[in-house]
């Protein structure tokens, strides 16, 4: 039993040893907060709102698709809505995120379309993919 609780004394060691400093602490914490929102001009709370919203809503995506793959969940209109719906979700915090930025969800797309097309100038290919 020692020989358990010493492990995992090791290893909450081992997890301090390398986390960062406003993990550990509140006040560091505190002041990247007020660092991130003067970068964000003052848009920190709708950030953090955007990225918190998208972790869940894209865990709530991926949950139901998960149980449509593996669990015999009903391949049923109403489950096609219901990602449809969580998508949509995706998208509202997307826009929390773009406006935190302030850039619009079209420069975002734009951006994104660019360097797509730059990474694959002649479509997907999996040799490209494993060697960029």
């Amino acid at each position: 039993m020692n020989e358990i609780k010493t492990f995992f004394q090791e290893y909450c060691r081992c997890v301090d040893g390398v986390t960062s400093e406003p993990s550990r602490s509140d006040e560091v914490y505190i002041q990247q907060m007020q660092k991130l929102s003067k970068w964000l001009n003052g848009s920190y709370s709708r950030m953090d709102t955007a990225m918190t919203g998208l972790a869940g809503e894209v865990g709530e995506c991926c949950d139901l698709w998960k149980k449509l793959k593996f669990q015999g969940k009903d391949l049923s209109e109403e489950n096609r809505q219901k990602l449809i719906d969580e998508l949509g979700d995706v998208c509202w915090y997307l826009s929390q995120a773009s406006m935190a930025l302030g850039i619009g969800i079209e420069e975002i797309i734009a951006k994104n379309m660019q360097k797509i097309c730059d990474r694959y100038p002649n479509g997907f290919s999996p040799a490209h993919t494993n060697n960029k």
